[in-house]
């Protein structure tokens, strides 16, 4: 239920702002966000969208916790969900995991700089596996 609310809170499907800011809705595209852990580890959060309707994205996000030194991957879980704009510059999504739980997720854009592909995000506590926030890197998917 709290995903729901968190969700519907901040997310409203905005066209307007489609248009003018990338992504667009029919195109894919991946955030990627990692934030070190205490022990010399890392939280890495991936979400891989592709192009679901009108306003909407498919979106597969992987999370985990990795030895940077090693690249052995800890803990890592899977959900699906999806993904749209907000009303104020910016998108973000829900997606549900394996045995009931549930995340969140939202990327905040800067209108007066439509280029910059280094974007503020964050994943809400519900899922410790993610990153909690910061900046990640906003790409085509390829």
């Amino acid at each position: 239920m709290r995903c729901v609310i968190l969700v519907l809170a901040a997310l409203a499907p905005s066209t307007a702002l489609a248009a003018e800011l990338w992504p667009t809705f029919d195109g894919s595209w991946q955030w990627a966000l990692t934030e070190p852990v205490p022990g010399g580890l890392r939280r890495f959060g991936y979400v891989d969208a592709e192009p679901a309707g009108p306003a909407t994205w498919k979106i597969r996000v992987t999370c985990g916790v990795e030895d940077p030194r090693t690249g052995r991957v800890v803990s890592r879980v899977v959900g699906t969900g999806t993904s749209t704009r907000a009303r104020l510059p910016g998108f973000g999504g829900r997606f549900d995991l394996k045995g009931g739980r549930c995340g969140t997720f939202i990327i905040t854009q800067d209108d007066r700089d439509p280029e910059n592909l280094a974007l503020y995000g964050e994943f809400d506590e519900g899922v410790p596996e993610c990153p909690r926030r910061g900046v990640g890197a906003l790409s085509s998917g390829d």
